[in-house]
């Protein structure tokens, strides 16, 4: 029969095992595992970019790919100010690239960002397929063709009305000008037309 005392010694006993079981477990574990070499942390540290940079509100309408070298991603990876005013400056590039324009470019290097857009469709393409295939992309996403199509008809009727509007205030004012000269040269009659009274004898 278990008395009290060899139950608690039971327990403690058991409770010490566990313990040192553990203990070595985590030994083993930490023993066990690799240390990560510069080119793993490099490559782990590009992931976490990319997914922060897939999550921003890339507009698909436009077609935009980012350049990042690898100076860049070693200094963001090792000074957090950098890093946090890169991922800044991609975020208000994600938020203000909308139609019509087309195209957006970026490139990030250890010196800070630079970003062009194409409003020219062509040309836009042209460069987008020049910059996606440079050996320091990073980042592509192309428009979808049926957004981009809706976005460029709507940017279309936005010119449209733009080049109506425009038309219809040429010509009020052209009719405002002769307006005011047909008015000048009827007030230049009556004034001649005064004076000759006034010189009659």
């Amino acid at each position: 029969m278990m008395t009290t005392n060899n139950l608690i010694s039971s327990v403690g006993d058991t409770y010490s095992y566990t313990a040192v079981i553990s203990k070595k477990s985590t030994v083993q574990t930490e023993s066990v595992a690799p240390t990560m070499s510069k080119e793993e942390k490099l490559d782990a540290f590009k992931k976490e970019v990319w997914d922060e940079i897939d999550r921003m509100p890339w507009n698909t309408g436009m077609n935009t790919s980012i350049q990042i070298t690898d100076k860049a991603f070693e200094r963001m990876m090792n000074d957090t100010d950098f890093k946090d005013r890169m991922m800044s400056a991609l975020q208000k590039e994600a938020v203000a690239e909308q139609p019509p324009g087309d195209t957006v470019l970026i490139w990030i290097d250890d010196n800070g960002k630079k970003a062009y857009a194409y409003m020219d469709i062509e040309a836009g393409h042209q460069a987008f397929a020049a910059h996606s295939k440079d050996k320091d992309i990073f980042y592509v996403k192309k428009a979808k063709k049926d957004e981009l199509n809706e976005a460029w008809e709507q940017a279309r009727v936005r010119r449209q009305e733009q080049r109506e509007y425009l038309e219809k205030k040429y010509n009020a004012e052209q009719y405002l000008k002769k307006v005011f000269a047909h008015q000048d040269e009827i007030a230049k009659l009556y004034d001649e037309a005064v004076n000759v009274r006034i010189e009659s004898p």
